[in-house]
């Protein structure tokens, strides 16, 4: 015989499990003395004493991290609220002067931007050239490059127009 045969046993209490569905509606509201409940809470915290101080102590490292971030971000906003202050501050140090100066270099060239590309329209230059293309096009309806000579011309008028548009003239 062996060690554990021959040794008395400990009596240890059998174990059954019941599933919530099995339970008749009758006894699914049970009652429990208090002396259950500081054994049932007694046994929960001998046995997890070592993880409850190791979850106290995550605890307590999040919390000094959480307080940490915030001192952090008012920082932060401490920071960019004075960067905003000096920025919107910047403007205001202009002196009379300076701004009338800089209102006129602005105004005279807008004039000048207006006056170059939106305030004289050319007629086209190029229209006969133009009418040719098109009458050719129209004469020969899928022959498009009987009508290629004539867009040298074109091109020509157009390039020219261009010169005298940057030009000023």
């Amino acid at each position: 015989m062996g060690a554990s045969q021959s040794a008395e046993q400990e009596a240890r209490p059998e174990v059954v499990r019941i599933d919530r569905n099995e339970i008749p509606e009758e006894y699914k509201t049970v009652g429990v003395s208090s002396d259950v409940v500081s054994r049932v809470n007694a046994t929960r915290v001998a046995g997890n004493d070592g993880e409850s101080d190791r979850l106290r102590q995550e605890l307590a490292r999040e919390r000094e991290e959480k307080a940490r971030l915030r001192e952090d971000m008012a920082k932060l906003s401490q920071l960019q609220q004075r960067k905003t202050a000096g920025i919107s501050a910047a403007p205001v140090s202009i002196s009379g002067n300076d701004l009338e100066e800089r209102k006129k270099i602005f105004d005279d060239t807008v004039e000048r931007v207006q006056k170059q590309f939106f305030a004289y329209h050319r007629e086209n230059v190029c229209q006969d050239n133009e009418n040719e293309i098109v009458r050719c096009l129209q004469e020969n309806p899928g022959r498009v490059l009987k009508c290629a000579p004539l867009t040298e011309a074109f091109e020509k008028c157009v390039g020219e127009f261009r010169q005298q548009v940057l030009k000023g003239n």
